[in-house]
């Protein structure tokens, strides 16, 4: 396993909890709260892992520095939709609109990374070192995720 097919792991989570928020109903307030916060922390800790562990590996490459910077660029554009939903009740009727735009941002973004950006990284990094980019993946998700349940 290499960290692309980690952050497809990961994607996965994400589409079923942007799933399971989009069938919630406006009565079902606590479910979707709920949900949007494990979706939120998941993935700004997902957005700060891979900022710190792919970006600056695919930055070192001509043929992927280009990737990188985008990546970072659709992660702060999605992270600031994270916080103006934050700040918008959950039975909001612009929560639910907003909520959209998040989701058709996280569905290109992740469509990119697992398919360009995976195909392009997987040619131009070594794949013992992809494979080694897992763990410190995985500890900086959970550092971030610690970081930020903290300040709740």
């Amino acid at each position: 396993m290499d960290i692309f097919d980690e952050m497809k792991k990961e994607h996965k989570g994400f589409r079923k909890l942007v799933e399971d928020i989009t069938e919630t109903t406006e009565r079902a307030v606590k479910t979707r709260e709920k949900k949007f916060m494990e979706l939120s922390t998941d993935l700004m800790a997902h957005h700060k892992a891979e900022e710190k562990v792919l970006v600056p590996v695919l930055k070192e490459h001509k043929e992927t520095k280009i990737m990188g910077i985008e990546i970072e660029e659709e992660h702060h554009v999605a992270d600031q939709i994270v916080y103006e939903l934050r700040d918008i009740p959950v039975d909001n009727e612009n929560w639910l609109v907003k909520f959209k735009v998040l989701k058709e941002i996280m569905d290109h973004h992740m469509k990119e990374e697992e398919n360009e950006i995976t195909k392009k990284g997987r040619e131009v990094i070594e794949k013992d070192r992809l494979e080694k980019m897992v763990g410190k993946f995985e500890k900086e998700m959970q550092k971030r995720k610690e970081e930020m349940m903290a300040k709740a």
